[in-house]
This record gives structure tokens, sequence and C-alpha cells, in this order.
């Protein structure tokens, strides 16, 4: 009971005092301008330059994968497991080793990469130049790794707060940062490439500075991070002096490694099958034009998809409540609902892009190919449905710790995904089209798998019907209303007006009828994020 009491305490402690409401819109402000930081990004070193930018980033990101990302669950899971059990002690020890074998593993793992380097921007993405990019970024693994750790420490013992505003400024400062580093050192670049007579320096020199601000971004926050830390180690230290004397935990780097899996996997796999495709494509030319996809359709997918995954994020605690519970019937109930949400998220997300993909791309790019980009978008759409439907199934499947079964999937989707880029691409060259027909396939695959996976574990009948009717129907009154205003009535106005007018018209009609169609309730809407919201809209439109 003591032992409670005391870890209660803890959770009360907290360096960021931010009303609740303020948090989450900061927090969600920050994260759509990061997610949007390479929208920036491309108007200012143009396609080559998102070339050089994405094979570093993708470069860093596999080498991330295969320990960094799962810090933070890793050792969350083993110091809130102490610090229930009013074991502080050893709680801040497993603390203080994780951040040591944090720091130590991304430095080994930067150093590989620094090694390989050469071979990885030469040999592989037939892009030499994007060494200098991928050195800075190599640079940047290790106060990411520790930036993760700490995420992972603090949220263990209750300091949700500072983790939500630190991880909130890393987004914003990304989206300011970028631009003010990439602009100057791409015009720098102009002169080295004039002087060398290799006008690729420029993009290079550009890709430099973003990766410049992404390390510096990182710093900052992990710099805030590591001080809330310090500040609760304090107030840890008075709360251990009051307890009784336990023994000296062994747990250490090997443990850390083993909790890590279950996160480093998936995100090693989704990392490895976008690095495939970029050195499929590249082992034939065309710097610029991939990066018309890196720098263009594939943000625009991120954009989507990120409301798909903090759903799954949101109903995760919920399938774990619900499978601990026992309750065979609960746990297919709220897979259900589960699938009811992100349908109902998903379909407006693949209209808009189907629908609006010229406005889109008109408001946001100024640089580079545009029209090319269009038919890849709206073909993207599909990839979002089923890999939004995915992360849902993924989330279930993980919060019964099937892991093997998610792993499985992922490296199916992989290789299905490779296979189909390379028909697509070297054999029928479809161009900007490959990538986006060969991730509607691996999704789809993905999808699939999962979904098979989660009727054999709960036994599960899954009704299309009732999760695919009203928001199809919504999707299909949306989609004439958007197009209806974009392709008529707003033909000739600029594309930011257009895009606002035609897609918010879109989603008023998608809401509108999926209300009346009994496709959303009361229930649906408060799973999802800002359901709160449309509940109140509801309400006084009377639909509700």
């Amino acid at each position: 009971m003591a032992s409670k009491k005391k870890h209660k305490r803890i959770r009360k402690q907290s360096s960021i005092v931010l009303p609740d409401w303020t948090g989450s819109l900061f927090g969600a402000l920050c994260l759509i301008l990061g997610i949007f930081a390479p929208v920036r990004l491309v108007n200012v070193f143009g396609d080559e330059g998102s070339a050089y930018w994405g094979a570093a980033l993708e470069l860093f990101f596999v080498l991330f994968a295969l320990f960094g990302a799962g810090c933070a669950r890793s050792v969350s899971i083993m110091i809130r497991r102490r610090a229930e059990l009013g074991d502080i002690r050893n709680a801040r020890l497993i603390a203080g080793r994780s951040l040591g074998t944090a720091f130590f593993v991304s430095l080994f793992l930067a150093g590989a990469g620094y090694g390989l380097a050469s071979f990885l921007c030469g040999t592989l993405f037939r892009l030499p130049l994007a060494k200098m990019a991928l050195e800075i970024f190599l640079a940047a693994l290790i106060p990411l790794s520790l930036l993760w750790t700490l995420c992972g420490i603090l949220d263990a013992f209750g300091k949700e707060k500072p983790v939500r505003f630190w991880n909130g400024l890393l987004g914003l400062l990304l989206f300011v940062t970028g631009p003010l580093f990439a602009a100057p050192l791409y015009d720098y670049g102009t002169k080295v490439g004039a002087l060398l007579q290799n006008p690729s320096y420029r993009p290079a020199y550009g890709a430099m500075g973003a990766a410049a601000a992404f390390f510096i971004s990182v710093m900052i926050c992990m710099l805030g991070l590591f001080f809330s830390w310090t500040a609760a180690a304090r107030e840890l230290r008075r709360v251990e002096l009051e307890e009784t004397a336990s023994q000296k935990t062994n747990e250490a780097w090997a443990a850390i490694l083993r909790n890590a899996m279950p996160v480093c996997i998936p995100a090693f796999f989704a990392a490895v099958g976008l690095l495939g495709e970029s050195i499929l494509f590249l082992q034939k030319g065309g710097a610029a034009q991939w990066g018309v996809y890196l720098g263009k359709c594939l943000p625009l997918t991120a954009v989507a998809l990120a409301g798909a995954f903090t759903l799954a994020l949101r109903m995760l605690p919920e399938f774990k409540l619900s499978f601990s519970g026992r309750s065979l019937r609960k746990s297919r109930d709220k897979c259900m609902l589960a699938l009811r949400c992100t349908a109902l998220y998903v379909i407006p997300a693949a209209v808009l892009f189907a629908a609006l993909a010229e406005p889109f791309i008109g408001t946001l790019f100024q640089t580079g190919e545009l029209s090319g980009i269009y038919g890849p978008l709206r073909v993207s759409a599909i990839s979002v449905v089923f890999f939004g439907l995915a992360f849902m199934l993924g989330a279930i499947l993980f919060s019964m710790e099937l892991y093997y079964h998610l792993w499985i999937g992922l490296l199916l989707c992989t290789v299905v995904r490779l296979g189909a880029f390379y028909v697509f691409h070297s054999l029928l060259d479809l161009k900007l089209y490959s990538p986006a027909y060969a991730n509607a396939i691996g999704s789809f695959v993905l999808c699939l798998f999962l979904l098979l996976s989660v009727r054999r574990q709960l036994k599960i009948s899954v009704s299309w019907g009732r999760i695919f009717l009203a928001p199809c129907i919504s999707g299909a009154v949306m989609a004439g209303v958007s197009l209806l205003f974009s392709e008529l009535l707003l033909k000739n106005t600029a594309s930011p007006i257009r895009m606002i007018l035609s897609g918010g018209l879109g989603l008023f009609s998608y809401f509108a009828v999926s209300l009346l169609l009994r496709g959303a309730t009361r229930r649906e809407l408060r799973c999802m994020p800002g359901g709160q919201w449309l509940i109140r809209l509801g309400g006084i439109l009377r639909l509700l």
C-alpha cells in the first residue's frame, strides 16, 4: 500500500505544467507541423535535393530501427514494473543503465554507419554526395536514441507532460529550422557546384543543411528532457531514502534489447521496404524523379496515415484492458468498434487523396515536377485504406503480445512490396506509379494477413457491411461534393482556396451522411481524436 502511495506521489510531480487541453492542442499542432516539415524543404532544395535528403534519412532510420525505435517501450516496461512495486532504487538504476546502453549501442551503430557511408551512398544509391547529409544524420543517432530513452524513463515515472511538451516542440523545431539551415547551404552549394563544375553540389548541400537542422532540433529536445529527468531524479532520491533496503537488480542491456524487439523489428521492416525501393529505383538513375516521390507523394501519404496511427495508439490501452479481462465477447466487441472507427477515418482520407490531388499539390509545392505526381498520389489512396486498417489490426495483435504474427505479416508485406516494385519499375517501367502500385499491393497483403491472424485468435466474424457500407456511401457522396466544387465551381480559383473549400465541404458532407446512415454513432466518435468536437457538431446539426 505504501509503495503505491509513493508511486502516485512521484507521478504528481512535473517540470512542465500545462492544462490538459492546451497540451493536447499544442501536441497536435506540432505533430502536423513536423509532418509538413518535408514539404517546406522540398520547396527549398527541389526534387533532386529530396533524393539526397531522402536517401540519407532512409539509411539513418534503418540504423535507428535496430535499437533506438524500441528504447522508449523497453525502458518504460522495466522501470514501471519496479516503480509500481515501490522499488525506486532499482527503478532509478535501470534508468541510468538504459541511458548508458542507449549511448553505447547508438555510438556503435553510428560508427558502423560512418564506416559504410561511402559504400551505401555511392554503390547502393549511386548518390555519392548524399554522404554529406548521412554523416550529419548519423551524428544525430546518439541524441535521438537518448531522447527516446528519456521519453520511456519519464513516462514510466509519470512525467507525461514534459514528454509531450518536448516531443511536440521537436515537430515545431523541425518545421521552423529546416528551411533556415537548408536555404543558405543550398546557395553555398551553388557556388561550390560552379567552382567544381558539378551542379549536384547544390541540392546535396541543401540536404546537408536539412540534416543539420534535424541534428540541432533533436539535441535541443534531448537536453530539455535530460534536465526534466535531472529534476525528477532529485525527487526520486528523496523517495528512495524512505524505502527499505532492496537488492540491486541485475537487469542490464540484454533485457533492454529484448524488450525493445517488439517495436524495433516492425520499424526495421518498414524502413527496409522503403530503402529497397530507393535502391531499385536509383540503380537505373533518375535522382530527381525519385525525389518527386520522396518529397511530394510520401509526405502527404504520411499525413493521411498519421491520424490512423494515432487512433491505433489511442485504442491500444483499451485493447490491453479488454484482453486482460479474459472476456472474449468484450474483446470481439472492442475490435469491431476499432475497425469501424478506422474505416470512418481512412475512407475520407483516401477520398481526399483521389479527388483533390491537383489542388493539394498546387497549394503545397512551388518547385519541380507537379502534374506527374497527380496519378501516383491517387493510387496511393488505396494504400492509405489498407495501411490504416493494418495499423489497427497490428495494435490488436500487439496488445495480445502476438508479436510473431505482426513480424511475419510485415516481412511478407516487405517481400511482396519489393517484388511488385521490381516488376512495375524494372520490367514494366511505370516510373512513379511503381512505388504507388507496389505499396497498394503490399498494404493489402499486410492487412489481409493481420486480419486472418486476428480472426484466428479471437474467432471473430467480421461484418464487412457493417464496417464499410456507411463509410463507402458517405465517401461516394464526399467524392461527388469535392469534385463538384473542385473541378466545376472553383476550377479557376487559387489552389489554396480551392483545396480548403472543396475539402471542407466534402468532409462536412461525409460527416453528415455518416450520421444519417448511423455509420458514426457517439460510441465510434468518442474513440476518435477530436471526437468530442464532432459529437457537439452532430448535436448542433440535430443528427445525434
